[in-house]
């Protein structure tokens, strides 16, 4: 590869302006690109609250799906720093009929006893965080979800 060298910057001195629009074109796209991350970022990439900054999620490396060894629980609990240690762990179930799409959400199940002390920012009435703690087919959704799914 090392021998063509030579040929390719002789041929690209053959015809300067071909040279110059190709980098060109290169510059543009890499600037264009360049714009739209920082659009993007801007527009859909939300600043972490600061309880939010504070928590880390650990994850099996398979999947998602997979479960974490109930062992790295004691082991986790025992790093400094760490204060609360949670069971987040997503689940195949299905609402209504799983062929439409229009019924398909993430669906997690998480420790009821701790759910409201790791996230802090999910706010419900007490009452309804006691069913919730109390029920075992009991679940917390979104309001936008509610409404989407025409939940009471």
């Amino acid at each position: 590869m090392f021998r063509f060298v030579s040929l390719m910057f002789k041929n690209s001195l053959r015809n300067r302006r071909r040279s110059a629009l190709t980098i060109g074109s290169v510059a543009v796209s890499l600037c264009l690109l360049g714009v739209l991350f920082a659009i993007y970022r801007t527009l859909f990439l939300a600043e972490a609250t600061p309880a939010q900054a504070l928590r880390l999620i650990v994850r099996h490396r398979v999947s998602l799906t997979q479960s974490m060894p109930i062992a790295y629980r004691q082991k986790i609990e025992q790093v400094p720093g760490v204060r609360q240690v949670m069971v987040w762990q997503w689940f195949g179930g299905v609402y209504k009929d799983a062929r439409d799409p229009k019924n398909f959400f993430a669906r997690f199940a998480a420790e009821p006893d701790r759910l409201f002390t790791v996230h802090p920012e999910y706010t419900i009435p007490d009452d309804q965080k006691f069913a919730f703690q109390h029920e075992r087919t009991a679940c917390v959704v979104s309001r936008e979800l509610a409404n989407k799914l025409n939940f009471k």
